[in-house]
């Protein structure tokens, strides 16, 4: 016999956590591939502040992506471009694993380009930008050993 008023089910959220980011080092990536992601994104920055970015250095501004690999004890990757950064608005949206963008039309199509490919390459990295518009310039450390483990601020077990 059916209910007549059967009880609301609670939602049960399947969106993945901080922990998917220690998962990404094991994906099946190719150095180019996951250097790609981070031109991907220079260059879909660069597309979505284009008017802006010649209002502020002029009609012939080209995007410029520099790619630096110092080989020593540790190897460290730079990657620096003169696109429009990341504003402090899209900090969450741009940290947070599998957040899609608000504009999925260009590049930056699923929101894990940047994290997928730094965390392959290392299980620390860091992220320093100033954005476009904002006279401040903002730097972001990752540790996926630490995040994974919950030992970073804000962390809850359930």
């Amino acid at each position: 016999m059916p209910l007549s008023n059967p009880k609301p089910q609670p939602r049960v959220s399947i969106r993945p956590g901080v922990g998917i980011l220690s998962v990404l080092r094991h994906l099946n990536y190719k150095a180019w591939f996951a250097m790609a992601e981070f031109v991907d994104n220079s260059l879909q920055s660069y597309l979505q502040n284009r008017e802006q970015l010649q209002q502020l250095h002029g009609k012939d501004f080209r995007l410029k992506v520099e790619i630096e690999v110092e080989r020593t004890d540790e190897t460290r990757i730079r990657i620096r471009d003169n696109a429009a950064g990341i504003a402090i608005a899209d900090y969450p949206r741009a940290f947070r694993p599998a957040e899609l963008p608000t504009d999925r039309s260009g590049l930056s199509e699923f929101g894990m380009g940047m994290k997928s490919a730094a965390c392959w390459f290392a299980p620390q990295w860091k992220v320093r930008t100033s954005a476009i518009g904002e006279p401040v310039e903002r730097t972001i450390t990752l540790d996926i050993d630490t995040i994974g483990a919950g030992l970073y601020r804000g962390a809850r077990r359930c």
